[in-house]
């Protein structure tokens, strides 16, 4: 029994090292502040999560990257271990697409945040579409309402002439007269009402969209006490905007560089829950139904959201 013992000792201090040189000097995850994530906004503003990951030793990276398609296309490679906002589309097309990804989170459900604009004197309807110069960020919740409105006029993308912009450079040509409509959300929205534009309309009865927190699936699997540690910030930042509403109000305005009424009006528009639930599960299924529909994915490529996406610990965070 004593030589068990000693061998087990033995053992023990020998695996100690491996294990511990197992654990990232560094952990990577994006950051994203548009269209209105006040969760993200408040955890870098307060320093949640350098907070929480210095508590393992860990220094974080937080990379600005705000398309889907180059937030996936990094965790393929390996470059970022958790997506922090990422659309559901985009999720869906990337481990259609063999991306080793899973859902995590839900991180907002805002279908009334997303809009068509147009300039004071551009398109009245969405029937008058045809052959207008459309900007916005191909592969994501923007793209997809583009689409369904479309769609709703018996249009498809081939009817229009649609231009890949991130939503500055969107709102931008917009605002100067290079393009006649611009999918555009949060801030950006806000900006080109201000600047005399208008709403051509709106996300609601269109789409219902479910951004959701994804990781790397091997980071997921070998590091479960560090994804715990991101959620630890990000419920923290929950737990301020529910208790000090006023002050997320400001730090999300300063950010988003909006008046504090204008964020007032944009936070009703989202629900933050982090708990995936059924509906989101269907609204995710419906969403890929719609892609596969409109040519945006290939029918063979189709997954089991529930399945092969949403991780089961998805459904019991909080």
């Amino acid at each position: 029994m004593r030589t068990l013992a000693t061998l087990a000792l033995a053992l023990s201090l020998v695996a100690a090292p491996a294990l511990a040189a197992d654990k990232p000097d560094t952990v990577r995850i994006t950051y994203v502040s548009a269209p209105f994530n006040v969760p993200s906004i408040v955890m870098r503003e307060k320093g949640y999560l350098d907070e929480a990951f210095a508590a393992h030793g860990i220094k974080v990276e937080s990379p600005e990257i705000t398309s889907g398609a180059q937030q996936t296309q990094a965790i393929a490679a390996g470059e970022i271990d958790i997506a922090s906002v990422l659309g559901g589309t985009s999720a869906i097309l990337a481990r259609a697409n063999g991306v080793d990804l899973k859902v995590i989170s839900a991180y907002a459900r805002s279908p009334k945040a997303y809009f068509l604009m147009t300039r004071a004197d551009g398109p009245a309807a969405i029937a008058d579409l045809k052959g207008k110069k459309i900007a916005g960020p191909k592969g994501t919740v923007l793209n997809q309402l583009l689409l369904a409105a479309l769609a709703s006029q018996g249009l498809t993308l081939d009817d229009v002439e649609y231009i890949n912009m991130d939503l500055p450079t969107a709102r931008a040509a917009l605002l100067a007269g290079q393009v006649d409509v611009a999918t555009l959300a949060g801030n950006n929205a806000v900006m080109v009402e201000q600047a005399g534009g208008k709403v051509l309309t709106g996300g609601e009865g269109f789409i219902k969209p479910t951004n959701v927190i994804a990781a790397r699936a091997k980071f997921l699997e070998e590091h479960p006490d560090l994804v715990e540690a991101y959620f630890a910030a990000h419920r923290k930042a929950l737990g301020f905007i529910a208790e000090h509403p006023q002050e997320a109000l400001e730090i999300a305005a300063k950010e988003q560089k909006i008046s504090v009424e204008e964020a007032a009006r944009q936070m009703p528009l989202y629900d933050f829950a982090p708990a995936m639930t059924d509906a989101d599960i269907a609204n995710l299924g419906a969403d890929q139904t719609f892609m596969v529909e409109s040519g945006m994915m290939p029918k063979d490529n189709v997954i089991d959201i529930k399945a092969d996406l949403v991780a089961p610990s998805a459904f019991t965070i909080k």
